[in-house]
């Protein structure tokens, strides 16, 4: 610049030359400062999120009644049957045993106690020998017994279902006591023998029974499969949840005022998307069945914003170009404003003219400010090689509130979406909808920040909505 205003003088008067030699000198020592900081590196890392599992439970619950009605239509008939005398060794018995009444269960935590009203047909022979000689006799009597057993029924990771029968002994209504002349002749053998004889005929209907009625793989495994389509929960701007599960899990079995009641928990992604139905796949098999001493029931649906850099650079633009900083007699303008990712922080590039001449950069990490629903850049700061060119050349514009400004207009409102995401929400669960084989339930609580990251075409911000949720299934 100053040699080309010394040119100028030779094809001038030479009145010119102070003057200029004066604007040179101030413009190259007063205002004009140029800087070229070098650039942060632009880089990007994975953007694998991992929004918190969600835990779905399910309530099962089984009428004993119902059980009950299936064990006595399936128990029918003899029970035992014994027609000849030469049986059992040679016991001179012969005894036919049917059901009286319908048996009655009761169910005490995973226990199944029950009782079985049985008539008896006995009819004895005896044989006298005395001298070598032998006399015979058929005595028959009808009597009445009530047979007592208790089951355990459990549940097994490959999701059969496990008894344990075992007899609980039994009470006579009417004791067998034949005559013989003038003697009396008990026969408490055969409470023995029919306990004996039924207690795997009994068990294994009772099996039949609970099995028929209470077939688990069945009811979970269609569920399972219909809570995997993406279920459309708004309507004026659409939202779509989408549950991935993941495993499993009950609890033992329990019981109270003539209810079996079995908890199932699903552990699942829960994740809420705008626009059009999300990709997903069904997981047709279901995982082995996991027990465990307690269900949690927290629940968590996580909703991403995902900021294109292309929207965020023209808001930058909006707020900050055309943005003086006065500090005293220097004065820069922003020209131009652009943000890049530099692995977990935002890069804001801020090209100046004026008493400061160059681009700046300055870099801070996304956060989300709940007071204004906001997205915004926390810790923002100087880089550190423009902050060292800037403490040389231009240590004035520290003196300025700069980085409180740039801050406060790098502030992007993301309280509407998610407003509108928790408000259809809640409206869904309260509906009480229902699905394919299921109603969903629930309520929303809380609201939190899971995550954020930098990826190269966007900041992609993972928000989750925390409460509980329910799932109660539809008799077919």
């Amino acid at each position: 610049m100053l040699h080309i205003i010394l040119k100028m003088k030779d094809k001038s008067t030479g009145r010119l030359f102070p003057v200029c030699l004066i604007l040179c000198f101030f413009c190259s020592f007063t205002s004009c400062r140029t800087i070229k900081p070098e650039r942060p590196p632009e880089s990007y890392l994975p953007a694998d999120f991992h929004p918190p599992f969600s835990n779905i439970n399910i309530p099962i619950e089984i009428d004993i009644k119902k059980l009950e009605h299936l064990v006595n239509r399936q128990l029918v008939g003899f029970l035992y049957a014994d027609t000849s005398f030469d049986n059992n060794n040679n016991d001179n018995l012969m005894v036919r045993a049917w059901k009286k009444n319908d048996i009655t269960l009761v169910m005490d935590g995973n226990q199944l106690s029950y009782s079985v009203p049985v008539i008896v047909w006995i009819k004895k022979r005896f044989v006298l020998e005395s001298f070598g000689f032998s006399v015979s006799d058929v005595k028959e009597v009808n009597a009445e017994i009530l047979l007592k057993f208790k089951t355990r029924i459990s549940l097994n990771n490959d999701w059969t279902i496990s008894t344990l029968t075992t007899s609980d002994g039994y009470e006579w209504l009417s004791a067998p006591v034949l005559r013989l002349g003038p003697v009396s002749v008990p026969l408490p053998v055969i409470s023995d023998l029919l306990l004996s004889s039924n207690q795997k005929t009994i068990n294994a209907e009772i099996d039949k029974a609970i099995v028929s009625s209470f077939d688990l793989k069945k009811v979970v495994q269609k569920t399972w499969i219909d809570i995997q389509t993406p279920i459309k929960i708004g309507e004026d701007y659409p939202i779509w949840a989408r549950i991935t599960p993941a495993e499993v899990r009950t609890v033992p079995l329990q019981s109270s005022a003539g209810v079996l009641h079995l908890s199932i928990g699903i552990k699942a992604l829960c994740e809420l998307f705008y626009g059009s139905e999300p990709a997903f796949t069904v997981q047709e098999s279901l995982p082995d069945l996991k027990i465990t001493s307690r269900l949690e029931n927290d629940f968590h649906v996580s909703i991403m914003l995902d900021l294109p850099f292309r929207h965020l650079n023209e808001l930058a633009r909006q707020q900050l170009v055309g943005y003086e900083i006065a500090q005293g007699k220097y004065k820069v303008t922003v020209m131009d404003v652009f943000l890049y990712g530099n692995a977990d922080k935002l890069q804001v590039a801020l090209n100046l003219s004026g008493s400061l001449n160059g681009t700046i950069y300055l870099s801070g990490k996304p956060s989300y400010d709940k007071e204004t629903s906001s997205l915004r850049i926390n810790d923002l700061n100087f880089d550190i090689h423009t902050r060292n060119l800037l403490l040389k050349s231009a240590s004035w514009i520290f003196h300025h509130n700069l980085l409180q400004t740039i801050g406060s207009k790098l502030e992007y409102p993301v309280g509407e979406e998610l407003k509108s995401a928790r408000t259809q929400l809640q409206t869904f669960l309260e509906s009480n909808s229902k699905m394919e084989s299921f109603r969903i339930s629930g309520n929303i609580k809380n609201l939190d920040l899971d995550d954020i990251r930098i990826t190269r075409e966007s900041v992609k911000a993972v928000f989750s909505f925390a409460g509980s949720l329910n799932v109660s299934l539809e008799p077919e």
